[in-house]
């Protein structure tokens, strides 16, 4: 079958993904940003990777840091020329307890139906983040290239969500504690889940070593009840880490299918540098 183009699939910049992928898969990708100090920041997904250590790198020593979600009028703005086309259009975003880009997401959505009341306007939450809505972005656009219709892309992802599992092991609490609300610890090196959108405590590891080997360890029980489609490692510019796991499991063959890639800044502002995340897709 051929491409469906009768619709548009939409996520934020901040999904996992990198530029190539986005634009060859040909998704609309809402621009987000972050600041670090005084200083505004556009988000680039995956720029490069000397950028993004150098962003780090400031963020590490940053009296402040914060990410900035678009607001509904901006958005209303980013999206209404699809609509003008004759696209219908699929949105795909991020957990709404996560921040307040779902909410807005889906307002100005709602005002953009009004205005186009014959075109069809979906939206999904994919009840995590960043990598975790990467994969199920990668599943969605082999669905559109294969022909499926908006609303079976749709049925599909809502289908396959609670497959995404998320984990996130932080080193430092401050930049978490001013981020979100939530079951968090004040200590360091803590693991942290999201279950059904929400990020709950985990619990707490004595050092990076043990934070790596309790992501392993997990990832390492959902394979003994099912198969392991895919595995996204990010990393906030600590990027042994994240190898040290994917030897771990490559060495116990859980899966071949595995990326490393940076966390985006946005989120690197909410979790902190040094922090690790999981990302997996399981039966």
């Amino acid at each position: 079958m051929n491409m469906n183009s009768s619709y548009q699939i939409i996520t934020e910049a901040a999904c996992g993904l990198s530029q190539d992928f986005l634009k060859q898969a040909e998704l609309l990708v809402v621009p987000m940003g972050f600041t670090i100090g005084d200083q505004n920041y556009d988000q680039v997904p995956q720029k490069g990777n000397s950028d993004l250590h150098s962003i780090y790198q400031l963020l590490r020593t940053a009296s402040s840091a914060a990410a900035v979600t678009f607001d509904t009028s901006d958005l209303i703005e980013f999206l209404r020329p699809a609509l003008a086309r004759g696209k219908d259009l699929l949105y795909i975003g991020i957990s709404d307890a996560l921040g307040e880009t779902w909410h807005n997401a889906t307002r100005a959505l709602a005002n953009l139906q009004r205005e186009f009341p014959t075109r069809r306007i979906e939206a999904i939450n994919s009840m995590t983040l960043s990598a975790g809505q990467g994969i199920l972005l990668q599943h969605l656009s082999k669905l559109q290239q294969k022909g499926a219709s908006l609303l079976e892309a749709k049925e599909w992802a809502e289908s396959n969500v609670p497959h995404i599992h998320s984990l996130v092991a932080i080193q430092n609490p401050d930049f978490l504690v001013q981020s979100f609300k939530g079951n968090f610890s004040n200590s360091q090196n803590q693991i942290l889940q999201i279950t059904e959108g929400q990020l709950l405590f985990k619990e707490q590891t004595e050092n990076r070593q043990e934070m790596v080997s309790c992501l392993f360890k997990e990832l390492q029980q959902a394979a003994s009840l099912g198969t392991i489609q895919s595995v996204s490692i990010v990393h906030a510019d600590c990027e042994k880490d994240a190898q040290v796991l994917k030897q771990m499991i490559q060495k116990q063959n859980l899966t071949d299918m595995i990326s490393i890639s940076f966390l985006e800044p946005i989120f690197g502002c909410q979790f902190g540098p040094d922090t690790l995340g999981l990302f997996y897709e399981a039966e």
